[in-house]
C-alpha cells in the first residue's frame, strides 16, 4: 500500500525536484573519459603524444565527458578538438573502471575521415603505429581498447 502512495507522491513536480536534489547531493560521482581507437585498413592504430601526461605520453585521442554529454558525442568532440579530425565510430568496445585514477573509461573503434591533422595545445604529435610496435608504456585501458578495436575490425572485415 505504501508503494502506491509513494509512486503517486513522486509524480508531484516539487517531489521530483527534491529527489533530483537529493541524488545530486548524495550519489557519488565518478568521472567518465572517452577514447577513440582509430584503426586503418592495415590495422595500424592512430595515437597521440600528450603534453600533460608525463607517465604515459602516448595514448588515444580522448578526454573527459562534459556534463550530460553522450559518450559517443564526447568521443567525437574530443577527437575533433585534439586533432581536427572526424571519424565514423563503432559501438563501445571497452568499458573499464580505473580505481587508481577514479574514473570510468569508454573506448570506441573508429575509421578516420580524410582530413589534415591539426594538433591542439594538449598534443605534441600524432602518428600511426603498427599494432605490434606500439609505444611504451601504455595504460592498461589503452592496451585493452587497442586490442578490442583491432579484433573488432578483423571481425567486421571478415
Amino acid at each position: 500500500m505504501w508503494k502506491q502512495k509513494a509512486a503517486k507522491l513522486v509524480k508531484i513536480p516539487l517531489a521530483q525536484w527534491g529527489m533530483r536534489l537529493m541524488i545530486q547531493l548524495t550519489v557519488p560521482r565518478t568521472r567518465v573519459g572517452v577514447a577513440v581507437v582509430a584503426v586503418n585498413e592495415d590495422l595500424d592504430v592512430f595515437m597521440v603524444r600528450h603534453v600533460f601526461h608525463p607517465l604515459y605520453e602516448w595514448g588515444l585521442p580522448g578526454g573527459w565527458l562534459k556534463k550530460n554529454e553522450a559518450p559517443i558525442a564526447g568521443a567525437l568532440r574530443e577527437l575533433r578538438e585534439e586533432t581536427g579530425l572526424t571519424a565514423n565510430l563503432g559501438p563501445a568496445i571497452s568499458v573499464q573502471h580505473d580505481p587508481e585514477t577514479v574514473h570510468i573509461g569508454i573506448a570506441y573503434p573508429a575509421r578516420l575521415n580524410p582530413g589534415n591533422v591539426q594538433l591542439s595545445h594538449e598534443l605534441i604529435e600524432a602518428r600511426w603505429f603498427a599494432c605490434q610496435a606500439l609505444p611504451k608504456p601504455l595504460t592498461h585501458h589503452t592496451q585493452l581498447a587497442i586490442e578490442a578495436a583491432v579484433a573488432y575490425y578483423k571481425n567486421v572485415e571478415n
